[in-house]
């Protein structure tokens, strides 16, 4: 005697997993592939401004500090903490100015100031910056209200990054904010993977050489529901 056949239960999804399968969560999936797959491509040294999109395959150390020196974070007069006090403050101004990549050539002696640039080395001599806007000056003098706090309005070197940093891990696809940090921090070349090379198979009775073409028709040797 035939035993007669028994279906599966009926559960009009066609999302639905089959019976006894579950879906695997894609927090697990990713980590799964993470820990199977690995790159089957070489790798290659690239300029780092062309490296854009591409991916690291090995770490990127910081090959200097950002910023490399101290420097004054504003636009003002910088000058020695140590020669000022409360009340207002009159300074002597050497002759010249420090300015971003341009830096102050010589030493401000004490109780004396100079003016001083965004992004400017701090001159030997000088370890606060006072904002410009904070300042009356005819040329000769600058003068301001005190208490000015110490080292204020300055950066110090390593202040963003120290050199020998780990700044970017070997994996990490290059954005073009990473291509400024490469820069900033003096790495001129990185090593990434060599880009896939990818070949496209189409195959199928219903696929057109030309999309112009009629659309053949698919037949089905059963009917079939359709999902709404």
């Amino acid at each position: 005697m035939t035993t007669p056949l028994t279906p599966p239960r009926l559960r009009n999804d066609c999302f639905a997993m089959p019976q006894g399968v579950e879906w695997v969560p894609v927090d697990e999936a990713l980590a799964l592939l993470h820990a199977r797959l690995h790159a089957v491509t070489g790798t290659e040294d690239l300029a780092a401004a062309h490296a854009h999109g591409r991916v690291l395959a090995a770490p990127a150390v910081a090959r200097r500090s950002n910023p490399p020196r101290p420097n004054s974070a504003v636009d003002g007069y910088g000058f020695a903490h140590a020669a000022t006090g409360e009340g207002v403050q009159r300074l002597p101004l050497v002759a010249g100015r420090a300015a971003a990549g341009q830096p102050f050539d010589g030493v401000v002696p004490a109780s004396h100031a100079v003016r001083i640039l965004s992004g400017a080395i701090l001159p030997d001599g000088v370890d606060t910056v006072v904002l410009e806007e904070d300042c009356t000056t005819d040329g000769q003098v600058v003068a301001f209200d005190g208490l000015v706090k110490r080292a204020i309005n300055t950066r110090q070197a390593g202040e963003d990054v120290i050199e020998g940093t780990m700044i970017l891990p070997a994996g990490r696809v290059l954005t073009p904010a990473d291509l400024a940090l490469l820069s900033a921090v003096g790495v001129g070349q990185v090593r990434v993977h060599r880009r896939l090379r990818v070949g496209v198979l189409s195959t199928g009775d219903e696929l057109l050489p030309d999309p112009s073409l009629p659309a053949p028709r698919i037949r089905f040797s059963m009917p079939i529901a359709r999902c709404s």
